[in-house]
């Protein structure tokens, strides 16, 4: 009897044990359970479907990349080439397949003067896009600003074969053709460009040009007048004016067409420097141009022109005050040397 009860005991006492041994097992188990769920959690539809509308990788890159040129476009134009690099060159790295990075290179490096490196980068435009007829334009404007005049006419050509109604390219091929002195090809192109837009006042000027170097003065007065009508902010229109009225003979047009253009831009250099030798030249007003020389001087005190035009000018007065001396001197002599009459 006593062995049986022992047994039922220790038999009761497995038992417990086993059941606070599964107990345990099982708080155990639903610990891991909810720390594995907090931290290696499968996404929910939601917020998959959620992580996939806010990713969008192709939009958010490509918005930045054109707000990143459209920055180092803005640097270039207000000369800040520096800053303008230094966005640029990263952006050749990552994206050296895009032709727009490419055009934006060009451009900084056509500003800088950098020409060589400027039509590497148009030419990498073409590689990647042969038909970008802006990257012909401005290749051969390249060209143009190294002096290769060939080149230039070359890739103006190539732009407008592909596009014959593109007057940018039609206008820069009237400049090749005036630099390579083929004056009668270049009017015979201007006069396509007046025919397809006859108020087109850049149009208009380049005319002037070719008629005053054909010695077409009427007609080239005709067309920068026309010019300034349909474009008065182009304030440096008045100094090719200013020439052909010189050209023609009409000097008081001459000086009131550089004083109009002082009027706008009263720091004017070139403006100060060509109404000076209109005032000396033409009028024999050397305090006039001396007045003008000293007011390029406050601009550019190492100018070089107006620095000899001062000298010119002070022994030019030198010059008229001894011719006056001597004429009075001589008057005077006539004057008490003269026999009286019987």
């Amino acid at each position: 009897m006593v062995t049986q009860t022992v047994v039922s005991q220790i038999f009761s006492q497995g038992r417990a044990k086993t059941v606070r041994w599964r107990l345990f097992l099982a708080s155990a188990a639903g610990v891991f359970l909810t720390f594995a769920l907090s931290h290696f959690a499968l996404p929910t539809p939601a917020a998959t479907n959620s992580g996939l509308k806010g990713a969008k990788p192709q939009r958010p890159a490509a918005v930045s990349l054109a707000a990143e040129l459209k920055t180092v476009d803005e640097l270039t134009q207000a000369h800040s080439f520096y800053k303008a690099r230094k966005l640029l060159e990263p952006l050749l790295e990552t994206h050296s397949k895009d032709p727009q990075v490419h055009k934006s290179a060009g451009r900084l490096f056509a500003k800088m003067g950098l020409l060589p490196r400027a039509i590497d980068e148009y030419n990498q435009v073409l590689a990647l896009e042969p038909g970008n007829l802006s990257a012909y334009i401005e290749l051969s404007r390249a060209y143009m600003a190294r002096e290769d005049a060939n080149h230039a006419m070359v890739y103006a050509r190539e732009a407008l074969k592909r596009n014959p109604s593109s007057a940018q390219a039609r206008l820069l091929l009237v400049r090749i053709l005036m630099a390579k002195s083929l004056l009668l090809e270049a009017e015979q192109e201007l006069q396509r460009l007046l025919h397809g837009d006859p108020n087109d006042a850049q149009v208009h000027y380049m005319a002037a040009n070719i008629y005053r170097e054909r010695g077409q003065g009427s007609l080239a007065l005709e067309h920068v007048e026309k010019a300034i009508q349909l474009n008065p902010h182009k304030h440096d229109w008045l100094i090719e004016k200013s020439d052909i009225c010189i050209l023609l003979g009409r000097n008081d047009d001459a000086r009131n067409s550089l004083e109009r253009l002082l009027q706008y831009e009263p720091d004017s250099v070139e403006g100060l420097n060509k109404l000076a030798r209109v005032k000396e030249n033409n009028f024999r007003d050397y305090d006039g141009a001396m007045d003008c020389y000293k007011k390029v001087l406050e601009t550019d005190p190492d100018s070089v022109t107006a620095l000899a035009g001062i000298e010119r000018l002070k022994a030019k007065k030198n010059d008229l005050a001894g011719l006056w001396k001597h004429q009075l001197r001589t008057n005077f002599s006539r004057l008490f040397n003269a026999k009286p009459k019987n």
